[in-house]
């Protein structure tokens, strides 16, 4: 017959706290006094037996004992405690189980609560992601305890069956500190392969190295490596050190700063390269010393509520070392932007104030030094039918060239104002009419003019006869201030219609839509004016966008959710010049989710005038039950690019994975890059090894690029995955 028991024991109650000291996340306070446990809780104790012997101050729990206090459970054979002592003891299959951990399990538990001194024997502690064991854990000291003869891994199988493993005589823990130890192994499988005379793990952050060997025969034999920490909760750190056998060494600098207002990075590169330029930059007149380095800052900082900032900035050596070092970087932005921009934004409007401005001279760029702009929402007026809204900017523009550039720079101050009105209408209930009315006025503090001159040269043949020659020289010049007064009246057209079918689970959404604009022809032509944006391309206008857009609906989760949306339109323009057609081009945006799993967007125009398809782009994305995935993009530019790019991963089972990936153009019959890599998953350690092959081909100006080779190893635990793949210098 089993008894239950509900009294306040103290000797329990600090034996029970201190050896759930342990955290899923290391050690918390392990076998002291855990500060979150309510000391006023009530303890339940379940045995098949328990006495308590009042002469000798002693209580005795015992088979099946079970002793919870309030989310904690301390399970043991025999449980003995000495109230005079303070000694407790808990022997046989003793278990700790603790809300948010795994169970430790030892084979005998003392404490004293007094003295607070605790030891385990042949303890088995899962703080996920680390299993640890050891013969023996003790304290040492004010809040360090000591491991002895302790094995950590994050492998699920035990010693000798895990695949790694670090053992130590002694392990010194200090609770959510440090875990440090001196003449540690470390070992693969039953294999010693390596000593480390000191290994520290620092329990606050995360913290740990990379490497990242590989090969690319532009960059010869490689290993990059780094180590990464936290210095404080909102910043990181990551210092590289690079080698490239035919480059030389890199170092670089990582900072990431993460705090309640403000996100942002800063990288820092460098390296004394000893092949900065390729035969190609010789041929072409490039001069690139080899003292090589990059600076990158991102900053974004909420200075309120409504107020935004953000900086963004490169300072390179040379316009390669991105294409060279950052490949995938200089992939999705080949002219890295530099700007500070300050957005206070209302309900009724938004305030911004920017400065663009070039860092780098060998690249082209519109500075804008400073630019202010105000928009204004549309808004109601007052109580009646009209809406307003507008845009206001002010500008200090230059166009800067790069140094190869034979142009010459040129600046303006441009003020440019545009408001609309706008009278929204419905009619039958479903036609929406929404008439409008503007005015645009952009004043330019400098215009450009084109002058023409005509050089009559003589010569004497040895005939002596006089010839002349007439040249005709064309220059541009600046003009003088001007003014540009734009009208504009105006009107959209849109309804809805829709109908159910598949008996009420699928709906038919059609939006036709027209939207009319007429503006005179300008008092300044586009071509008076220096291009900085299209705010100066802006003439007479005189047409219609006519569209529909169809969506296909079912409900998902309880909501609508498109399967359709494609959204159709042309123009029609009516001010065409001679030879111009009134109707000329089709424009198409769709995408599609016919599955959760599968995703495609369609995005082009055609051309009729031409019988020509001038652009037309496809994405599809499927994943299926985890599995495998694949997606596919072709993208196609006439005459430009016929660009066919896709990628396939495979997951056979949990521990294998297989991916292919390559890029094609059409336009050149050239394959681009061609590549897969293999992954495979043990129970703590990943692996990779992956490559990809560049073919070589001759460029426009009849130079040669040669073939590109990359070969990529990676190994990291699968409890730190942020330990490898690294995304890699170069790569």
């Amino acid at each position: 017959m089993r008894y239950k028991y509900t009294f306040l024991l103290g000797a329990v109650v600090l034996c029970l706290s201190a050896v759930c000291g342990y955290s899923a996340g290391g050690f918390d306070n392990p076998l002291g006094v855990d500060t979150t446990v309510d000391y006023n809780a009530p303890i339940e104790a379940n045995a098949d037996q328990l006495d308590y012997d009042k002469v000798k101050g002693r209580i005795i729990a015992s088979g099946h004992v079970v002793i919870t206090y309030g989310t904690d459970k301390l399970l043991a054979d025999k449980v003995l405690v000495n109230t005079e002592t303070g000694d407790a003891y808990a022997m046989g299959n003793v278990v700790v189980k603790r809300q948010g951990m795994k169970d430790i399990r030892s084979s005998k538990l003392t404490y004293n609560f007094r003295t607070r001194a605790s030891s385990m024997d042949d303890p088995v502690v899962n703080m996920e992601p680390f299993h640890v064991t050891a013969e023996k854990v003790s304290r040492s000291g004010n809040n360090t305890y000591v491991l002895h003869n302790a094995r950590v891994t994050t492998c699920i199988k035990p010693y000798p069956h895990c695949h790694y493993s670090l053992k130590a005589k002694e392990v010194m823990v200090q609770p959510g500190n440090y875990l440090k130890t001196k003449g540690a192994v470390l070992s693969l499988g039953r294999v010693p392969i390596m000593y480390l005379p000191y290994w520290r793990r620092n329990l606050n952050s995360d913290s740990g190295f990379r490497f990242y060997p590989g090969y690319r025969n532009r960059m010869g034999a490689m290993l990059l490596s780094s180590y990464f920490h936290k210095v404080n909760p909102n910043l990181k750190m990551e210092h590289h050190i690079d080698y490239r056998s035919k480059r030389g060494f890199g170092f670089g600098e990582d900072w990431d700063w993460n705090t309640a207002n403000s996100v942002g990075k800063l990288r820092l590169y460098y390296i004394d390269d000893d092949e900065p330029m390729d035969d190609t930059d010789v041929l072409n007149g490039m001069d690139i010393d080899s003292q090589r380095y990059r600076i990158k800052l991102e900053h974004s900082q909420s200075l309120d509520d409504n107020t935004l900032l953000l900086v963004k900035g490169s300072y390179l050596s040379d316009p390669k070392i991105i294409d060279d070092f950052f490949n995938k970087e200089y992939r999705r932005e080949r002219q890295p932007e530099n700007y500070v921009s300050l957005t206070h934004t209302r309900d009724l409007f938004t305030v911004t104030a920017l400065a663009n401005v070039r860092l780098n001279d060998f690249y082209s760029n519109v500075n804008r030094l400073p630019e202010a702009s105000l928009n204004i929402n549309r808004t109601q007026l007052g109580n009646s039918s009209f809406y307003y809204d507008s845009y206001t900017a002010g500008s200090l523009l230059e166009q800067v060239w790069e140094d190869s550039s034979p142009n010459d720079d040129h600046s303006t101050a441009r003020f440019d104002t545009h408001h609309m009105f706008y009278q929204p209408r419905k009619y039958f209930g479903w036609l929406n009419f929404v008439p409008r009315a503007g005015y645009r006025g952009t004043y330019y503090s400098n215009t450009k003019i084109m002058s023409t001159a005509t050089n009559v040269t003589t010569s004497v043949d040895t005939n002596m006869l006089t010839h002349a020659t007439t040249n005709i020289v064309t220059t541009l010049i600046d003009g003088s201030a001007k003014m540009r007064n734009i009208f504009e009246v105006g009107a959209e057209v849109s309804f809805k219609a829709f109908r159910t079918f598949s008996q009420g689970t699928k709906r038919h959404i059609v939006e036709p839509y027209a939207n009319y604009t007429f503006s005179l022809d300008p008092n300044v032509e586009p071509d008076e004016l220096y291009q900085y944006d299209n705010v100066d391309a802006l003439g007479e206008v005189n047409d219609i966008r006519l569209g529909v857009r169809n969506k296909i609906q079912n409900k998902r989760n309880g909501r609508p959710n498109d399967l359709a949306d494609i959204n159709t339109w042309t123009t029609l323009n009516f001010s065409t010049d001679d030879g111009e057609d009134t109707f000329d081009k089709v424009y198409l945006d769709s995408d599609f989710y016919p599955t959760t799993w599968m995703y495609l967007n369609l995005y082009g125009h055609y051309s009729f005038s031409e019988s020509l398809l001038e652009e037309f782009n496809t994405r599809l994305y499927i994943t299926r039950n985890s599995s495998w995935r694949f997606n596919i993009e072709h993208r196609y530019r006439d005459n430009e690019s016929n660009l066919l790019n896709g990628n396939l991963t495979i997951y056979p089972s949990v521990r294998w994975a297989f991916g292919f990936f390559g890029r094609y153009e059409f336009e050149e019959s050239r394959l681009e890059e061609e590549g897969g890599y293999i992954e495979h998953h043990l129970d703590c350690i990943g692996m990779r090894l992956g490559g990809s092959f560049l073919p070589g081909y001759t460029r426009m100006d009849g130079t040669e690029e040669e073939d590109d080779y990359r070969i990529i190893f990676s190994v990291w635990l699968t409890a730190f995955p942020h330990f490898g793949l690294n995304a890699g210098q170069g790569y």
